[in-house]
């Protein structure tokens, strides 16, 4: 049977995961920019109502998320995966799990995914922290909106604003502010916990990497966690199909803000199957097909002091490809650094 009679020739949807910040979902401003021809469903991390216990495993997490993600496209794939923030590290788990069992996976879009170093000592509890931390990331957000929406007053001290705080992090029913409180932060503290233990394992899995430039601005990252500081915030290090990296010249606060969300956007929508096409006979859209017959680049890498390939001089030119961005990187298969056939960034 024609997978197009099942589905009434829809494309395939972007499910887009959300890490440790609460609401908003961060997909919500993609949605909105990638337009109404673009399906998008979010996916978030289980438990922040206090519908469950939280998770302290990531690959628990993908589990718990892989029926939603069948569910959504119930006649098989290619998915389209994505991720911000620490959402990245779980939508890659989800393309390992899918793969497992035999699915077609498209390139995995992560948005400002930075994996944790490895050997990560365990986390200290810290609720207070964990409080601040979610009210921080929240308040990301009220940037990408233009204007504060999350009531929050950081120049206050956060001890009398529990209501705002609640209401911020997606409380409905006063009586119940403490409750959701408690439940927000249990799930941070547990999927910080599991990010720290956390090592990707090997896939053959095709990943792309939008970052930011600038991360000297920590405001809303975790304070307790270590992190990569390479060009390609430690995907470099896992044996992947391939890896592509895009760089925007931007702050990291302000990757959804506008003018750099339609950029981002931009990016995104070279990754994703025309919406014209139903499934089961969606074309392999055009930076995936450039990035299949593309031959390795013969030159080596630039390397920056420190060893891993150099990042670009902000405001360089984009390279393109018929209007397909074509910065990207080999996969890993060669060994740990696993930069087998050089690097390739594009800087928009």
């Amino acid at each position: 049977m024609d997978p197009g009679r099942l589905t009434g020739g829809r494309p395939a949807p972007l499910l887009v995961v959300a890490g440790l910040e609460g609401p908003p979902h961060p997909g919500l401003p993609l949605a909105g920019a990638l337009g109404s021809t673009v399906q998008c469903r979010g996916l978030d991390l289980p438990g922040r109502a206090g519908e469950r216990r939280p998770l302290r495993d990531v690959q628990a997490m993908a589990v718990h998320l892989l029926p939603s993600v069948l569910v959504a496209q119930p006649w098989g794939g290619p998915y389209q995966l994505a991720g911000y923030g620490s959402g990245g590290i779980i939508a890659y788990e989800l393309g390992r799990l899918l793969r497992g069992i035999g699915q077609p996976v498209a390139p995995v879009i992560l948005l400002d995914s930075v994996l944790p170093l490895a050997g990560h000592p365990p986390l200290q509890v810290d609720p207070v922290l964990a409080v601040r931390e979610l009210a921080r990331m929240r308040h990301l957000a009220c940037g990408w909106q233009g204007a504060c929406r999350c009531g929050v007053d950081h120049s206050q001290p956060l001890a009398a604003q529990g209501a705002r705080i609640a209401r911020a992090l997606g409380a409905t029913d006063p009586d119940h502010y403490e409750e959701h409180i408690l439940a927000a932060t249990g799930v941070y503290t547990a999927a910080l916990s599991a990010l720290a233990a956390y090592e990707p394992g090997p896939s053959d899995l095709r990943v792309v990497l939008i970052r930011s430039a600038d991360w000297s601005n920590v405001w809303g990252l975790p304070s307790q966690l270590a992190r990569h500081t390479s060009p390609c915030l430690g995907w470099e290090l896992v044996p992947l199909a391939g890896l592509r990296l895009h760089v925007v010249a931007t702050d990291r606060p302000s990757l959804f803000a506008n003018p750099t969300l339609w950029e981002v956007a931009n990016i995104v929508s070279h990754y994703l199957a025309p919406p014209s096409a139903g499934a089961g006979r969606s074309p392999v859209p055009p930076a995936v097909a450039a990035w299949e017959a593309m031959p390795p680049p013969a030159a080596e890498p630039p390397m920056s002091p420190a060893g891993t390939p150099a990042m670009p001089p902000a405001g360089a030119p984009l390279t393109t490809e018929t209007g397909a961005p074509t910065g990207w990187a080999s996969g890993g298969r060669g060994g740990p650094a696993g930069w087998t056939g050089g690097l390739r960034v594009s800087v928009s």
